[in-house]
């Protein structure tokens, strides 16, 4: 009887897409609450983080009407959203944001999975039980990061798509595609403000939709007027409190990472130890995969879901990889985006808004398996991501006149590691403002190699180019004997080879 009723009200909580938000920010309050209690004096640890320390202080400052370009690092979106909040609940002013945008963000999945035929439970279901229960997944969403909101907003975005790629099924009237056309708009126009690099996502969406609109005969100058205005009605004046802040300059935020820069060319170095496996060219490291095991099944069982689609949901499904596929690529070709920081720095939640779209991907897979009609292709599509997981950058020894990939140096490793994990030494060493000076020029640690800690010292790992001949590191942080002009004791490149992914 208990579960008869248990099963009564979860119809009755599927039957209603908010009710199930409401349960979602329910869950998302426990989370924070057990992991960090309830918010009082200076709040949670992570304000005293880099990323988090400047959210916050941003906040405050528009709460008071504050302008002054040295409060705000970060675009403003994010930091606008949790203003409100600043005066009532200053030890935390986005704990209620953030709770809100993940019961949001669960029912803009859940409508865009029902396009996919997953259900509303099963959507509800994959999205908690991935985004909450296992912390460093967990972690991505409690602690608050820019993408909480932009994930919010992508996967409305997607599901109204879906809603209008699916009308030829259903023909609806011009009043309400024309509403469709104002949130979407909305969303692709509020995106790059959380965001600039969500531009590329807010013009893809609209250009698919557009276009297949337009093939339809579906597409009128009053739809394309509601979702251009509805999108300028926030563009508009949220260049104008730019202006008010930054003036006609770019923010500091915008400045540093145009120096931090993509190296599109280092593309497949990259996917190999920040998607596949991080070792053993980061001995500390978790790479993507290795974090986050659901890429691979997800991914084939997505492939084969293709085969099951009506045709809506195949354009809806191709809409998804069409954004993904570019966005994945450009993060992964981040040259800030490195194997030692996925996982322990959380720069994983670049990516968080797929989670647990592929882990709907391993509900698919399974159910590919039992059918006929998908068995092959899911089989395939499992061997065909193994064995591109094979192909693997291999370090050998290079001469002196050789570009190398990877340098070591001896250095003083006293307390990098405690009880088996990394310390604020490791830290340290990691983010020092260390540099080389080699034949082609000067390369700062973080923006143009990265310094990570090893067992003898430290190793240095080419991000923007490779080291040249007659690299001599100078690092303030070692004891005098070791500070520099230090030479490396080895030198490595890379030969591409086939090995298992970890």
């Amino acid at each position: 009887m208990p579960f008869r009723a248990i099963g009564a009200l979860s119809r009755r909580i599927a039957a209603s897409p908010w009710a199930l938000g409401s349960v979602a920010a329910l869950a998302f309050l426990l989370r924070y609450v057990v992991q960090a209690g309830l918010p009082q004096g200076d709040g949670p640890k992570w304000w005293g983080y880099f990323d988090q320390a400047r959210y916050l202080r941003s906040a405050v400052a528009l709460a008071h009407g504050g302008l002054d370009a040295a409060d705000h690092w970060y675009p403003l979106g994010y930091a606008l959203v949790a203003a409100p909040f600043a005066r009532v609940m200053p030890a935390d002013p986005f704990l209620i944001p953030d709770c809100l945008l993940f019961g949001v963000a669960l029912v803009g999945f859940a409508r865009t999975m029902r396009h996919l035929g997953l259900g509303p439970r099963a959507s509800a279901a994959i999205f908690v039980a991935t985004n909450l229960l296992i912390w460093p997944y967990a972690k991505l969403w409690v602690v608050p990061w820019t993408t909480s909101l932009s994930a919010a907003l992508l996967w409305w975005l997607l599901a109204l798509a879906g809603d209008l790629l699916a009308e030829g099924r259903a023909p609806v009237s011009h009043r309400v595609r024309d509403r469709l056309m104002v949130a979407m708009g909305a969303l692709a126009g509020a995106l790059p403000l959380v965001r600039p690099t969500e531009a590329l996502t807010s013009a893809t969406v609209g250009l698919v939709v557009g276009w297949t609109l337009y093939r339809q005969r579906r597409l009128t100058l009053r739809a394309m007027a509601c979702a251009v205005g509805t999108g300028l009605a926030l563009v508009l004046p949220y260049l104008a409190l730019h202006g008010a802040i930054y003036g006609p300059r770019a923010s500091d935020y915008a400045v540093a990472a145009a120096l931090q820069g993509f190296n599109l060319p280092d593309l497949p170095w990259k996917m190999a130890v920040v998607l596949v496996s991080a070792r053993p060219w980061f001995p500390d490291g978790h790479s993507l995969i290795e974090g986050f095991p659901a890429i691979v099944p997800g991914l084939a069982g997505l492939i084969a879901l293709t085969w099951a689609l009506p045709s809506h949901a195949r354009r809806l499904l191709g809409l998804i990889a069409l954004i993904a596929l570019p966005y994945c690529l450009l993060f992964l070709a981040y040259t800030d985006l490195q194997p030692p920081g996925i996982w322990d720095h959380s720069n994983a939640h670049y990516f968080k808004w797929l989670f647990p779209l592929l882990v709907a991907g391993c509900w698919f897979l399974i159910d590919g398996l039992r059918d006929r009609r998908r068995r092959g292709p899911a089989v395939a599509a499992l061997a065909a991501i193994g064995l591109a997981m094979c192909v693997r950058p291999i370090p050998v020894p290079v001469g002196e006149d050789v570009p190398a990939r990877m340098l070591l140096f001896r250095g003083d490793t006293t307390g990098f590691w405690e009880k088996g994990r990394p310390t604020k030494a490791w830290d340290a060493a990691y983010f020092r403002p260390a540099r080389i000076v080699d034949a082609k020029g000067v390369l700062e640690n973080v923006g143009r190699y990265h310094q990570v800690p090893d067992a003898q010292g430290e190793r240095a790992i080419a991000v923007w180019r490779l080291f040249a001949a007659h690299p001599r590191r100078l690092d303030p942080g070692e004891p005098p004997a070791l500070r520099g002009p230090q030479a490396p004791y080895a030198r490595y490149g890379v030969r591409v080879g086939l090995a298992w992914p970890w």
